[in-house]
């Protein structure tokens, strides 16, 4: 960052503004580390980095929705315009200035000048038009919402560049809030009930000021972590002030006493499923990581108590294989996690790696970076078509395609760019002379003093290697996250092997590096057919006043199995199993998998996939067959090379990870 929190703080205690105890009351234990600062990202995940930044942000049609944004006439409940310029942007300028693409980079300044100039006098710059807002409606019921992105974009942009207007921007937009959201001003009820009226009310439809109804307040709420980012960049009290106030009154808004009761949850008495009546996941998140910058600022530990206790139990009931998360786009009761429809959202999927690297930074826990890994390594890149670089609204473990690829722009295709672009600041994290290596890509860290390479084919190929290119005269401390999976792993500096190197923990290596020094790493991968725990079968329901899909349970007369192999997790593709009728291949009726024996590897089938594949002994329909078994990542890759593309809205090719044992 050009300003770094310690100028920052120092220049707002010359201006008067916080006092040495207000700012910065819980340290991190990990420090992101700048995004110019990683280089040269390999292997696959490097390679769709480059899709997501040369296909799609390039060619991305932002001019029509930065017009949107100035022309300012809009009106209509909507949610998929008035979030691409947020994104995009923010997107954007973190791919150019990693990847130093100075076309790229050009762009987003002609944008964010443009966007930034569309700022009404009195700081709105959202997409509503002034005819429809007035004292008693200043926003559109999206806008907080929507503005959401607009904040983090602005402050991402100041973060990296230093740009002045940039930041009197989001103070601008952050005052115009302010000036009609407040103590005695407008509230974010999400309905026209009011306390005591509103009491374990089943809410729907939309809300004013605070988004869809049927989110109670949350989607107004979550303005708390921007404006607390405000607080946080210029240590100006009333940002701090007035995102307190937002969250101390969530328990009033939402009726159901949610926010308090995120303490049952961390206590293990409910569980988010009962906070209230099917919040948005990815609302949660954005919301919870507001409430730990709170706790960051502030030092009010049961801020991070209430999240970490969402955190577990989201991991512990909610959580797939692949790292992926929501049911339908919330969360649902006890185990409830059907394997096909409306799931593992890709917004959610953004704010939930978010949220869990903000958890990683504060507490240090390994536990947080395993999560993201398997996140990073399965669902992310599934949700992304491998041709045009666009993501998925929903992407689930078994599924059909291409279909879900075409669509949008919407807030999901926009949050798979914006989650790809951020990827690269999850590798790496610093504290004083300390470096964590919490993400194995092949990649080069360039920092002042330190610079080291990772090289080798991670997480196709167990063994990697960390060479040191430059580094100080005094000792670095070198932290490597060993992976919970791995229970074997060795690591040898130098040749020499290392004691004590143990999962689920970091091992620290300080001492005085010199370059050409190497450190060799191996995480055996152990290959293994994995059943489901609490499988159930599930049906889908809507209630008669509102369009959210609800799941029951019904019970199973089998369980499936999936093919695992350190963090990579496999399917069954029909791409790659020709011997098999698509047209009519049921999953769970007519493949079965012989899972008394280990597929036998093979090389993958393309060249622009994740390897390595297996193949698989099984039947179909009674009849002996070998299927090709393909990491999940690849589900974005819809038809072959060299052959005829299907219909990019049909559903030409089924898969699945949850496979029926014979």
């Amino acid at each position: 960052m050009k300003k770094t929190i310690t100028i920052i703080a120092a220049l707002s205690l010359a201006c008067g503004n916080i006092s040495a105890l207000d700012y910065d009351k819980i340290p991190l234990k990990e420090e992101p580390v700048n995004i110019s600062t990683i280089k040269n990202i390999g292997g696959f995940i490097g390679d769709r980095m480059r899709l997501n930044r040369n296909t799609y942000l390039k060619h991305f049609p932002i001019e029509k929705y930065v017009e949107f944004i100035e022309a300012r006439n809009h009106k209509d409940w909507d949610w998929t315009r008035a979030e691409q310029h947020g994104k995009w942007l923010e997107s954007a300028y973190l791919s150019a200035i990693q990847a130093d693409d100075k076309a790229l980079l050009d762009k987003a300044e002609t944008m964010l000048h443009r966007i930034i100039s569309s700022q009404e006098r009195n700081g709105y710059l959202g997409a509503t038009s002034a005819e429809y807002r007035n004292e008693e409606r200043p926003v559109r019921g999206m806008d907080a919402y929507e503005l959401y992105f607009v904040f983090h974009a602005l402050a991402s942009v100041y973060e990296q560049t230093g740009n002045e207007q940039t930041l009197h921007a989001a103070e601008q937009l952050a005052d115009y809030y302010l000036m009609y959201f407040g103590p005695g001003k407008h509230e974010f009820w999400p309905s026209d009930f009011r306390e005591p009226d509103n009491r374990q009310k089943r809410l729907a439809g939309t809300s004013d000021f605070a988004g869809h109804s049927v989110h109670y307040s949350w989607e107004g709420t979550l303005l708390c972590d921007p404006v607390a980012r405000l607080y946080e960049i210029t240590g100006k009290k009333k940002y701090l002030q007035w995102s307190k106030w937002v969250v101390d009154n969530i328990d009033r808004w939402s009726g159901w006493d949610s926010f308090s009761r995120l303490d049952s949850v961390a206590s293990g008495y409910i569980t988010v499923y009962d906070l209230q009546p099917y919040v948005h996941s990815h609302t949660f998140h954005m919301n919870f990581m507001g409430f730990l910058r709170l706790y960051r600022i502030t030092g009010d530990a049961s801020l991070l108590r209430k999240v970490q206790g969402a955190w577990d139990d989201i991991a512990k009931r909610q959580m797939y294989i692949t790292g992926g998360v929501s049911v339908a786009e919330h969360y649902e009761h006890g185990h409830v996690k059907p394997i096909s429809g409306h799931i593992v959202e890709t917004c959610a999927t953004m704010s939930w790696m978010q949220l869990t690297q903000s958890l990683l930074e504060l507490t240090g826990n390994t536990k947080y970076a395993d999560a993201m890994e398997r996140l990073m390594i399965n669902h992310v890149f599934a949700g992304q078509d491998a041709a045009t670089g666009v993501c998925r609204y929903h992407t689930a473990p078994n599924g059909v395609k291409p279909e879900g690829y075409f669509h949008g722009p919407d807030c999901c295709t926009a949050s798979g760019h914006r989650v790809i672009s951020l990827l690269p600041t999850f590798l790496y994290a610093k504290k004083g002379n300390k470096l964590f290596v919490n993400q194995y890509l092949p990649s080069e860290y360039k920092s002042k003093d330190f610079v080291m390479t990772v090289s080798g084919n991670y997480p196709e190929d167990e063994d990697l290697h960390i060479t040191i290119d430059k580094a100080p005269r005094k000792n670095k401390e070198i932290n490597l996250r060993i992976p919970s999976w791995c229970e074997n792993a060795s690591v040898k500096v130098n040749g020499v092997p290392v004691n004590n190197v143990k999962s689920g923990k970091y091992l620290t290596l300080d001492c005085k590096w010199n370059p050409g020094d190497v450190i060799d790493i191996t995480f055996p991968m152990v290959l293994k057919w994995v059943k489901r725990e609490n499988h159930s079968r599930t049906v889908a329901y809507t209630l008669p006043d509102s369009p959210e899909i609800l799941f029951r349970e019904e019970k199973a007369d089998r369980t499936p199995y999936a093919l695992v192999k350190g963090p990579v997790i496999y399917s069954l593709d029909m791409v790659w199993n020709k011997s098999i009728n698509n047209d009519d291949a049921n999953f769970e009726k007519d493949i079965r998998i012989d899972t008394s024996v280990l597929p036998s590897r093979i090389d993958a089938p393309q060249s622009n996939m994740l390897g390595p594949a297996y193949k698989a002994k099984g039947q179909y329909k009674g009849k002996e067959v070998e299927l090709t078994m393909t990491p999940f990542a690849n589900t974005g890759i819809w038809y072959r090379e060299g052959e005829d593309k299907p219909a990019e809205w049909s559903d030409a090719f089924s898969y699945g990870i949850w496979l029926y044992g014979k």
